[in-house]
């Protein structure tokens, strides 16, 4: 059988619940059927959010959440970014845009204080607004990274 984010997140799930372990038993956790679930599995299907928020919360796995959002969904894959990574990388990826921030932090309010973006501070800003960008995705995996492991409901 093929591999995908689902079945993969039930197998990782099934190391603490052995119910998880075959489709006939986590049918009954999800109130997903056992047909659906194997398509779903099996990539012939795409499940639905109702699907998502079951497999999410049985396998604690809210990271299948973001990625259904940023890889299935018609109305969110364009809009939102994947995120989900270990501690480590988030962690040094914040860490970083926030010193990036902290030294900039003048420069920022100098830029903005006229209320306009003149050409010569249009790189500039780009930066920062990159920089931005990269403290939302670490935020959004950081909170991911606190669901999957208890600390947030």
């Amino acid at each position: 059988m093929k591999e995908n984010i689902y079945r993969t997140a039930r197998k990782k799930a099934a190391q603490e619940n052995p119910l998880l372990n075959s489709l006939e038993t986590a049918q009954d956790l999800l109130c997903i059927d056992r047909l659906r679930l194997l398509k779903i599995e099996n990539g012939q299907k795409c499940p639905n959010p109702d699907d998502i928020a079951a497999m999410a919360e049985v396998y604690n796995a809210p990271e299948l959440r973001n990625y259904y959002c940023t890889k299935e969904c018609p109305l969110g894959c364009d809009e939102q970014p994947l995120i989900y990574d270990d501690l480590d990388k988030i962690s040094v990826r914040l860490m970083s845009a926030l010193h990036f921030l902290e030294n900039a932090n003048d420069r920022i309010f100098t830029i903005l204080e006229d209320g306009q973006i003149s050409d010569n501070e249009r790189e500039e800003f780009s930066k920062i607004l990159e920089t931005l960008d990269k403290i939302s995705y670490s935020a959004g995996s950081l909170e991911l990274w606190a669901k999957k492991n208890g600390f947030e409901e």
